[in-house]
């Protein structure tokens, strides 16, 4: 069995992602149910738009939070790491319109359901580090369909 000791910053290895859509800079603690990240947002990323990053945007964040945590999970497990699809949301709510470059955040996901087919509902949180504030909160609906080959 594999070990990961935080603070992890190769995220890439943890996640179904390459290049400019790695958000996360790295993973501070995970466990069974939960995982916390931070990342600064930066002037190239992706999910910028005329220079300003929307608050809604986060909700991407939030998901690769929660893909982090499926990876982390995957390594423990030795299994490989899978896709997950982000279905939609519920109870979301933004208490800014833009997160300035330059913020550092912090990423909160937990596990709140999780079926043997692989959807789940994570609660989640966007931090403003700089600011110490919450900035975006709701629960991820999400599905990580189990390989093909595990049932052959």
């Amino acid at each position: 069995m594999a070990e990961l000791v935080c603070p992890i910053y190769d995220v890439a290895s943890l996640l179904p992602h390459s290049g400019d859509m790695i958000l996360l800079d790295y993973v501070t603690e995970y466990a069974e149910d939960y995982l916390t990240a931070e990342m600064t947002v930066r002037e190239n990323n992706i999910l910028i738009k005329n220079g300003k990053l929307a608050t809604v945007a986060g909700i991407e964040i939030l998901a690769q939070g929660v893909a982090a945590w499926a990876g982390c999970m995957s390594v423990l497990a030795d299994e490989p790491i899978r896709l997950g699809y982000l279905l939609g949301s519920r109870k979301l709510f933004v208490y800014s319109q833009e997160i300035p470059i330059g913020t550092n955040l912090q990423i909160k996901v937990k596990k709140s359901i999780q079926d043997a087919s692989g959807f789940g509902v994570f609660d989640c949180q966007l931090i403003d580090l700089n600011q110490n504030k919450l900035i975006l909160e709701g629960a991820l609906n999400l599905f990580c369909p189990k390989d093909d080959e595990e049932s052959k």
